[in-house]
């Protein structure tokens, strides 16, 4: 026997959210609602985890290959569009900033190898490890080695700025 949750969601979940308003206990699929809201938690993280990732890469190919910016100017294009996803979701779910941080250097391993690929730099000319925090990585402003096709200089965010993406 198919439960309304399995034929139709979305009126499932109406009817949940119409229980819990009321405050009826009893009227609540709790096992499906438990995961749905499990399910929830893991699939902002995993988004995060994808886009952190996906921006690392971008920011590693801008700041480490110079002179291949001007013959990809996607890279930029790509860490504009990731810092504002970050910035969707950190807004969304602020629980993430302190993920982003805490999954800053599995990301940035992957990232560090995509970058070599795509770059054709060896791996040891990307730092070993992350030489900044994912707040700068994700502030708009941060390009610690410019931020133009031929610019190295570096461009910081304010002081006041720099732990807020």
């Amino acid at each position: 026997m198919n439960s309304l949750y399995d034929t139709d969601f979305r009126t499932w979940m109406q009817t949940q959210i119409d229980a819990l308003r009321r405050g009826d206990w009893n009227a609540l699929d709790m096992d499906n609602l438990i995961d749905e809201l499990e399910s929830l938690g893991r699939g902002s993280t995993v988004r995060l985890r994808h886009e952190l990732c996906e921006l690392l890469v971008w920011f590693l190919c801008w700041n480490y290959a110079f002179e291949s910016r001007p013959k990809h100017p996607h890279w930029y294009v790509r860490i504009g569009s990731g810092r504002v996803e970050l910035d969707v979701l950190t807004h969304v779910w602020p629980h993430l900033r302190a993920e982003a941080e805490a999954r800053l250097p599995e990301c940035y391993a992957y990232a560090r190898e995509v970058a070599s690929e795509e770059t054709g730099l060896p791996l040891d000319a990307f730092p070993e490890t992350c030489p900044w925090t994912a707040a700068l990585i994700m502030h708009s402003t941060f390009w610690p080695m410019g931020c133009g096709e031929t610019d190295r200089r570096p461009v910081w965010p304010p002081e006041e700025e720099e732990d807020t993406p």
